[in-house]
C-alpha cells in the first residue's frame, strides 16, 4: 500500500464491487484473464490478439460492476465499511441463510441441482442474465404443436 496508496485503495474498492456482481465461476475466469493480460503487457504485447480478446472478455464480465463503496484505512490496511447503489448485485438476503431460503429444500432428491442453480437464479433476479422460455415437451414437438 505504501508505493501507490491511491491505486491500492481504488483496486480494493473495485474488488468489493466485483465480489457483489460476479459469481464464483466468473470470478475465477476474471482472475485468469487478468493474470494473462498482466503477463501480456509485461511482455510488451498490448495489441496481441490474446490481449485484445482477454480485455474484451473482461469488459463483458464486468459490465454490471457499478456501485458505491465506502472503505476505511488504518495503519496500512483497507477495510470494507459499506456498499450501495449496486443494481446488479447477486446478494439476496433470503438466500444468505439456508433456513430462510424458500428455494432450497435439503431433504429434496433434487437438492444438489437446486443448490447448483442458486447462482443462476441470483443472476436472473439481478437482471444479469435472461431466463429462457420453457421448451416444449418432446411429445408436443413431435406432433408439430
Amino acid at each position: 500500500m505504501y508505493e501507490a496508496p491511491g491505486m491500492q485503495l481504488l483496486g480494493t474498492a473495485l474488488t468489493f464491487v466485483y465480489q457483489a456482481v460476479l459469481d464464483r465461476r466468473a470470478t475465477k475466469l476474471f482472475s485468469h484473464l487478468s493474470a494473462t493480460v498482466a503477463d501480456q503487457i509485461y511482455d510488451g504485447r498490448w495489441f496481441d490478439p490474446t490481449t485484445v480478446t482477454c480485455m474484451n472478455a473482461i469488459k463483458e464480465l464486468t459490465k454490471h460492476a457499478t456501485g458505491r463503496v465506502r472503505v476505511g484505512a488504518y495503519k496500512g490496511n483497507i477495510f470494507f465499511i459499506k456498499m450501495d447503489n449496486v443494481p446488479k448485485s447477486l446478494y439476496n438476503e433470503a438466500d444468505s441463510s439456508m433456513e430462510a431460503s424458500d428455494g432450497l429444500n435439503p431433504v429434496s432428491s433434487q437438492g444438489y441441482a437446486e443448490i447448483q442453480a442458486v447462482e443462476a437464479r441470483s443472476m436472473a433476479l439481478a437482471g444479469q442474465i435472461a431466463v429462457p422460455a420453457s421448451p416444449k415437451p418432446a411429445a408436443k414437438r413431435a406432433r408439430g404443436a
